[in-house]
């Protein structure tokens, strides 16, 4: 009978189990949609356009830009926390910006977001940097 215990138990915990990682995992942000890219003249760099869209809660970890940013929420409402800074809750209508090199974090409400941004950068390098514990 011990035995028919253990079985049942090993049984329903393999069962359980993507359900628990479903609720302990953040949804992932997806891939920013480049709507547009111009070259900026006499210069090396470019201005992108984009739609960034964020599932509900789903979070964009800690990361820099290597160029500025001007954001402008369509939908929903998005929190960005700066490194050193308050977290500020921007909502649709609402636009923010950030600055180059600057440290953040971005999360989207419990609806979600949708997010218009426009950015300036250098074409063939990287412009969203992961960055650690910095």
């Amino acid at each position: 009978m011990n035995a028919f215990r253990r079985a049942l138990f090993v049984l329903v915990a393999v069962a359980c189990a993507p359900f628990a990682r479903a609720a302990d995992s953040t949804p992932e942000v997806k891939e920013t949609v480049v709507l547009q890219r111009v070259a900026v003249p006499q210069t090396d760099r470019e201005m992108g356009m984009g739609i960034a869209e964020f599932p509900p809660n789903a979070t964009k970890p800690r990361h820099k830009a290597t160029g500025p940013e001007v954001c402008y929420v369509l939908e929903g409402e998005v929190s960005v926390q700066i490194a050193g800074q308050q977290t500020t809750v921007f909502r649709a209508g609402e636009t923010f910006t950030l600055p180059a090199n600057v440290v953040h974090v971005t999360t989207a409400g419990p609806a979600g977001a949708k997010i218009l941004a426009a950015w300036v950068h250098i074409p063939g390098k990287p412009f969203n940097v992961p960055s650690g514990g910095e």
